[in-house]
């Protein structure tokens, strides 16, 4: 079996985890995902050879060199599937243009190192369930919830289906870091 891998914004909000069990009682889901593993996938990559890896990795990071960090919010539950029965329970991202972006760019230059890179629509989401179970979907009126993450990384992940949590962390790529920043911590080690 050949290994997969994705590029994902890691999710590290509480809100999310605190949304995911207020909801899930209204739903059966076979597969619910841990608070370890929730990522927003920015471009999944497939199986991909150790040259691949290597330019994907570089071109990764270049462009997250060239970008800022930047804020994500969350308001709204969604699905993947038939609303009674929906095969993915998601949490959606406000609109974000420098999300957008930063997708695009990857996107558009990934594409030329590998040709047959997955081009479906990006969706912003963050996956809380999936693999819908028995029964039908308790009616219920989804709770109201305002739940932010500071987008300052990205990871490349490899997929590993058999172990727990299912993506194992390969590779950290910062984002720029603003110049007021920069200028901070070399003040610190000024005074």
């Amino acid at each position: 079996m050949s290994t997969h891998y994705f590029i994902a914004i890691p999710i590290e909000s509480t809100e999310l985890v605190d949304v995911q069990q207020t909801i899930l009682p209204y739903y059966s889901y076979r597969r619910i995902y841990r608070p370890e593993e929730f990522h927003m996938t920015i471009q999944f990559l497939g199986s991909v050879d150790e040259d691949e890896l290597d330019e994907v990795k570089e071109i990764t990071r270049r462009i997250c060199e060239e970008t800022l960090p930047f804020t994500l919010e969350f308001r709204a539950i969604d699905h993947f599937g038939r609303p009674d029965r929906p095969r993915v329970l998601t949490i959606v991202p406000d609109a974000s243009e420098p999300l957008q972006r930063l997708a695009h760019s990857l996107r558009h230059e990934l594409v030329d190192v590998i040709p047959r890179l997955d081009r479906k629509s990006f969706v912003p989401h963050v996956t809380l369930a999936k693999k819908w179970g028995e029964g039908e979907r308790v009616p219920y009126v989804p709770p109201e919830f305002h739940a932010t993450e500071s987008v300052e990384e990205l990871i490349l992940y490899e997929v590993q289906p058999t172990h727990t949590p299912a993506y194992r962390a390969v590779d950290v790529f910062p984002l720029r870091r603003p110049e007021e920043d920069i200028w901070q911590s070399r003040l610190k080690f000024l005074t």
